[in-house]
């Protein structure tokens, strides 16, 4: 699970994905509304930012503020 602050406009969202599929559906649709070309998925460089970094996409500015690997499993 991953968690990442989406700025625009001086404006922050925070979302949380649990599996990259999600976070590229987002991606995706955010891509749709903005009627924009865009010629690579960043998709894996998002899942990958260490937390404090960031990169730009569509005029958003995307940076990872936490990441939980194991978040979803039981530990004995």
């Amino acid at each position: 699970m991953i968690r990442i602050n989406i700025k625009k406009d001086s404006k922050v969202k925070v979302k949380s994905f649990i599996e990259k599929k999600d976070l590229e559906n987002y991606l995706f649709k955010k891509t749709l509304e903005s009627k924009k070309v865009v010629s690579d998925n960043p998709t894996d460089k998002i899942w990958n930012l260490n937390v404090g970094t960031s990169i730009n996409f569509l005029g958003y500015t995307i940076s990872m503020a936490g990441k939980s690997r194991a978040g979803n499993h039981l530990v004995i």
